[in-house]
């Protein structure tokens, strides 16, 4: 049996022939070429070449092609994809996408911490707002990258920090989704067993969400956009027939604060913080899902229908936390509630009659697979964006592994492992203003005076910069956070001076390294490598 792959390249042909296992190759070593009526350069030609070359990926790229025609799953992984092969969703998909993956009770959990922290319940809605709209801006702009190039989120940051140091933001992105997809998994699992009154165990509740979020994901792009159309319609009706329901119990007095002086200073600086980075965070992925809309699609209307899409349910998912933290601080029993089951047993409580609690609850819980999907899928993406070998193994390949490790992880920690993974996600979070910075400069000044982006060379090595300055201004960035950090392990310098319980200054401190260095870093680069 013997087939024949052609690749039209620059002045020839290139013919690979695959014959009994195993195959004879003539004149691979291209530099560009067409395929499909697709400009390809030399990484991604080696990429195909490899699939066919090696056995296990035939085998494996083989059964993806079955898996595609009995089930229709994505097979484009992290290719890039060209505008003659894209089928765009609906552009209102840009708000429904974040409707859905935000409207979760994972928010009301952030928002009850602004009153815990000693603010007053209208200073914390005041900041859910302000935190949430600037911090939205990060996504939005890195949303407005991947439909023009083609390209997922992290390989367009190739054209700032290089291949070797995107391999490095990839590796940020996974551990970061994977951490919060484990705790999404916990809370999920914490929700359904409550509702049962402890019949049906934590684990059972992670196995569930597990696996409806991997099913999803693994059919991919299109799957995904359906889904995330209209999952957010009945969490939206739950959550507003809840503000109702709970509106008796909110605090009678909600324009006081428990802290005053530098200690209420620090706990503002401290909540929007985590408001801010909690938006800002998407900025990783938050281009993934548009790739299949045209390369010319105005960027301005990208970027504001991505912000509204992200704003609008964090503030409402957050000002409802908000309220619950003033009931937590003003009511003693809804509080003795809380400590003893948490933010799934106050909200049963104050919702009625008790079947509708629960179904709520379960609601609820089956929320969080909008999120953890969006996570196995986009980390799916960055782990093929390691190496070119990665590359050639099949996107569900990657889909799988990553969803085991997340319910082991889930299923083996749910007891002790999600204030573990908060610390530690609290110190990645600073990344995300290293990330959106660098690309902003990169995209804004760089790139339209060296040529825009060569999307042919998106795989070369010889066509991407090093990523020396990028990577120096990250590394830069990181480092100078511990000074205005202010987590429960370790409180900076700069933090401590706000107050006794201190006050998060790291994003703007890693802010204002990025913006010194990056630049002049940058000019240096292209001035030596002439990239």
């Amino acid at each position: 049996m013997e087939s024949n792959s052609t690749i039209m390249t620059k002045g020839r042909v290139v013919m690979t022939k695959i014959k009994a296992g195993h195959q004879d190759e003539e004149q691979i070593s291209v530099h560009e070429g067409v395929v499909d009526g697709a400009t390809r350069g030399r990484g991604e030609l080696e990429v195909m070449e490899m699939r066919q070359r090696i056995s296990i990926l035939r085998k494996l790229n083989a059964a993806e092609a079955w898996l595609d025609k009995g089930f229709g799953i994505e097979t484009t992984g992290a290719d890039r994809l060209p505008e003659d092969q894209r089928q765009p969703p609906s552009i209102f998909n840009m708000i429904f996408l974040w409707f859905s993956m935000n409207m979760t009770p994972g928010l009301i959990t952030m928002g009850l911490l602004g009153p815990i922290f000693g603010l007053s319940v209208n200073v914390s809605i005041v900041i859910s707002v302000f935190g949430t709209a600037i911090g939205a801006i990060i996504p939005s702009f890195t949303a407005t990258l991947c439909a023009a190039t083609g390209l997922r989120q992290i390989a367009v940051s190739r054209y700032a920090f290089g291949i070797w140091g995107a391999k490095f933001c990839g590796l940020l992105n996974i551990l970061i989704n994977i951490g919060f997809g484990t705790i999404d998994c916990i809370v999920a699992g914490q929700l359904i067993s409550a509702v049962s009154g402890g019949k049906v165990t934590i684990a059972v509740g992670i196995v569930i969400l597990c696996v409806v979020s991997f099913m999803i994901s693994l059919l991919g792009f299109r799957l995904i956009h359906r889904y995330e159309q209209v999952a957010w319609i009945l969490i939206l009706v739950l959550l507003c027939v809840e503000f109702g329901q709970s509106a008796k119990y909110f605090s009678p007095t909600p324009q006081l604060s428990s802290s005053s002086g530098k200690a209420k200073i620090g706990a503002a600086l401290n909540y929007f913080a985590l408001v801010f980075g909690q938006v800002a965070g998407w900025c990783s992925l938050s281009g993934d899902y548009y790739v299949h809309y045209p390369a010319d699609i105005n960027k301005w209307l990208v970027f504001w229908l991505t912000w509204v899409g992200l704003v609008i349910p964090t503030v409402f998912v957050l000002i409802l936390g908000n309220q619950y933290g003033g009931i937590i601080l003003t009511n003693p029993t809804l509080s003795t509630i809380y400590d003893d089951g948490g933010i799934g047993a106050l909200i049963l409580a104050t919702l009625s009659p008790s079947g509708w609690g629960k179904f709520v609850c379960v609601m609820y819980a089956l929320s969080f697979v909008a999120g953890v999907t969006a996570i196995y899928y986009s980390s799916s993406l960055s782990i093929q964006l390691w190496a070119k070998h990665f590359m050639a193994v099949p996107r569900f390949v990657w889909n799988t592994v990553l969803a085991a490790i997340s319910l082991a992880l889930a299923w083996g920690g749910r007891e002790h492992l999600s204030s573990v993974i908060v610390d530690f996600l609290s110190l990645l979070g600073y990344w995300t203003i290293c990330f959106g910075t660098i690309l902003a400069f990169e995209n804004f000044w760089f790139r339209p005076r060296n040529g825009g982006y060569d999307l042919e060379g998106w795989q070369d090595q010889d066509g991407m910069p090093l990523g020396i300055a990028g990577c120096s201004s990250l590394a830069v960035g990181l480092g100078v956070s511990f000074l205005g950090m202010d987590q429960t392990w370790f409180i900076g310098p700069a933090a401590r001076a706000i107050g006794p319980e201190g006050g998060d200054l790291g994003n703007y401190i890693t802010l204002m390294a990025v913006v010194l260095t990056y630049p002049p870093l940058r000019l240096l680069e292209i001035k030596f490598t002439k990239r």
